[in-house]
């Protein structure tokens, strides 16, 4: 092998290598920058799951006439029908079944 076959070789080989290293330093990166939205996402979920407790338990019916009688809102006569599920109702009458 002549000697400049043998640096075209060497090079080659020595390209080869930097490219390898390059790939797997960018592989290195992108899993850093997913394992951050991962966290990120999971964060944003606990997040959305604490509001939506949070809904549930401001709109049960104590809550809600507690709000009534705090900011003294009147309310119609209807609205003891509005907090109990009435025997007519579909909705409430599949639940029972």
């Amino acid at each position: 092998m002549t000697p400049t076959r043998a640096g075209v070789a060497l090079l080659l080989v020595g390209m080869v290598c930097l490219t390898v290293v390059a790939l797997r330093a960018e592989k290195v990166r992108v899993e850093s920058r997913i394992q951050a939205h991962t966290t990120e996402l999971i964060h944003c979920r606990r997040r959305v799951w604490s509001l939506q407790m949070e809904i549930a338990r401001l709109r049960t019916p104590e809550r809600i006439q507690q709000r009534i009688e705090r900011f003294s809102l009147t309310v119609g006569a209807d609205f003891g029908r509005l907090l109990t599920p009435r025997a007519d109702n579909e909705a409430f009458a599949s639940l029972d079944d």
